[in-house]
């Protein structure tokens, strides 16, 4: 069994399209197709991919198998890095960065990194905290940073290191921030108003959804708009009502013509979170300097409300 083989392997796994693979991998297509089929033949020509299907997905065992051939690509890199360089960190560390989060990981925190462990090659990818951590679970990724509610659970084998507290906030550019005899909003308030938010499978949205939901209260969506950045914008120029972090709130260009609503019976209490395995990796020295950073960017004065 060749190791190039199973680099193979994981990358059209991983990738979801040989093209896509044979890019990461520096190879042409062909090359990375043979490479797969070497590695197939070599456990007994088991097939891994659902070929019938376009694109091509992963059977039950190929599922199985990627999980194993993770293992063992980690383990080699652990290998190669413990005897250069007094074991520092090398090679590709994949991140990845919950949606909303990307601009406070993306800066500041990402150079300290790099300027910290110049051997590593950042890859990095976005998705909802949910998902991130699935894919931390699966080996896919080696951390992610969620904004983590109390709906949000960190699986066992992983850790969950807690960076720094977040509100998700109403917010509106039609409504005072209390109702007009100066008494907080309630959701029933609220019932019927029209909501930007995101597409199914945010968790802010769906604790939405659930507190109303709870009340046996419709929830009129507006439109489903990806991105708060962009139902901010869409929020000040139509009217309507959003749900984002406060932290977004305060940086956006539009908060001027916007306010926060102080609704008594809402509440969503977050925590900026990285996630990572609970086991010794290779990647931990810059994994933790990537923690402290963030951390710090969090505790920044200028980034609070």
């Amino acid at each position: 069994m060749n190791l190039q083989d199973i680099e193979a392997f994981v990358a059209v796994a991983e990738s979801g399209s040989v093209n896509r693979a044979a890019i990461r991998l520096n190879l042409t297509q062909p090359a990375t197709t043979r490479r797969v089929q070497n590695f197939e033949a070599a456990i007994g020509d088991a097939p891994l991919f659902n070929r019938a299907v376009k694109p091509a997905a992963l059977t039950s065992l190929g599922t199985h198998v990627l999980e194993h051939c993770r293992r063992v690509l980690a383990a080699v890199a652990e290998l190669e890095a413990s005897t250069t360089r007094g074991g520092a960190p090398a090679g590709e560390l994949r991140a990845g960065v919950a949606h909303g989060l990307g601009e406070m990981v993306l800066t500041t925190p990402l150079d300290a990194l790099r300027r910290g462990f110049p051997r590593i090659r950042l890859q990095v990818s976005s998705n909802w905290s949910s998902a991130l951590i699935e894919e931390v679970r699966a080996g896919a990724l080696d951390c992610a940073v969620g904004l983590l509610t109390e709906a949000h659970s960190v699986p066992a084998g992983l850790v969950g290191l807690a960076l720094g507290a977040e509100q998700v906030v109403v917010v509106a550019a039609s409504h005072p921030p209390t109702r007009s005899d100066g008494k907080a909003w309630r959701l029933r308030d609220l019932a019927g108003e029209g909501w930007f938010l995101n597409p199914p499978g945010c968790g802010c949205r769906a604790a939405l959804v659930r507190s109303f939901d709870r009340l046996q209260l419709p929830v009129h969506i507006a439109a489903e708009v990806f991105g708060e950045d962009l139902q901010l914008s869409l929020l000040a120029h139509s009217g309507g009502l959003g749900l984002v972090p406060r932290r977004q709130f305060e940086a956006s260009p539009h908060r001027q013509r916007l306010r926060i609503l102080d609704v008594l019976d809402f509440s969503l209490p977050a925590t900026v979170t990285l996630v990572r395995k609970a086991a010794p990796g290779r990647f931990d020295p810059a994994i933790t300097l990537l923690a402290e950073a963030l951390k710090s960017r969090l505790e920044e004065p200028s980034t609070i409300a």
